[in-house]
């Protein structure tokens, strides 16, 4: 079994509204997850054209995350920041996925927060796919990993 991350994204029915829901899933063979949150359309595609950077060096990993004020730390409810992995062109993934319902004091009980390996070439297929789910054209978006 590969590790992969895997985006969907539902709009909002009303046409004036940005916001549509992100969902979130990572599997790998040991462990999974899958949480999602309100985000602005717009977020995403940002981040998805982000994944074109080459090459991601370690001070500038590429990110996006989501949640709560402050927006950090146990406020983020989705995370993802793609950097080098090695000096070979590999690449490790961070996921970091909590209850966004779960607000109480303290890390959040309810999470999963894990690292993976990929590459450019699978990067770019992910890449390529957001901009198909966000032009309405696929259901989903896989970043495959090893």
């Amino acid at each position: 079994m590969s590790t992969s991350l895997t985006f969907g994204y539902r709009f909002s029915d009303d046409p004036n509204d940005d916001f549509g829901w992100l969902k979130v899933d990572v599997l790998g063979d040991h462990f999974s997850g899958q949480g999602g949150f309100w985000v602005q359309w717009q977020d995403v595609k940002e981040f998805g054209e982000a994944l074109s950077m080459y090459p991601i060096l370690p001070e500038t990993p590429i990110k996006a995350a989501w949640g709560y004020e402050p927006w950090e730390g146990d406020s983020l409810v989705v995370s993802i920041e793609v950097a080098p992995a090695d000096k070979r062109g590999n690449l490790s993934v961070q996921v970091w996925l909590r209850d966004y319902i779960e607000m109480g004091d303290g890390a959040p009980s309810n999470c999963v927060r894990t690292t993976f390996k990929t590459n450019y070439p699978e990067l770019e297929n992910f890449r390529n796919a957001i901009a198909q789910l966000m032009d309405g054209k696929a259901k989903e978006a896989v970043l495959v990993g090893q």
